[in-house]
């Protein structure tokens, strides 16, 4: 019976832990843009010392429906690179990634104006 609780413990931890890279994109919607201008570079550095960019960006749900994305980065993004930004009403942005340009929905692509 221990050896069953042991065994049902440790599956739970793994888990979790396997699962807790993404929290951050629970409860959230999903939204594409794409960097069109350098990021502001920020005067105050981030906690470790690092330099912050901050970009204000229109964005697009699968839908077409548009938001105003407010996000930084610890670097300058690349001129038309395309990210899938993961927002919270509540939070604002909570974590984004490049994503390539076939795997944008069909309306972000006509709303980017991206062939």
């Amino acid at each position: 019976m221990k050896r069953i609780v042991l065994m049902c413990s440790v599956f739970v931890f793994f888990t979790v832990i396997l699962t807790g890279c993404n929290l951050n994109r629970l409860g959230t919607d999903t939204y594409y843009v794409q960097i069109t201008k350098d990021g502001e570079k920020l005067k105050e550095k981030n906690v470790n010392g690092d330099t912050t960019y901050q970009y204000k960006l229109p964005g697009f749900d699968k839908d077409g429906k548009e938001k105003e994305m407010e996000f930084t980065a610890l670097k300058n993004l690349r001129k038309e690179a395309f990210l899938r930004i993961y927002y919270s009403e509540k939070k604002g942005v909570k974590s984004w990634e490049e994503v390539k340009k076939d795997e944008l929905p069909t309306k972000v692509k006509e709303k980017l104006k991206v062939d």
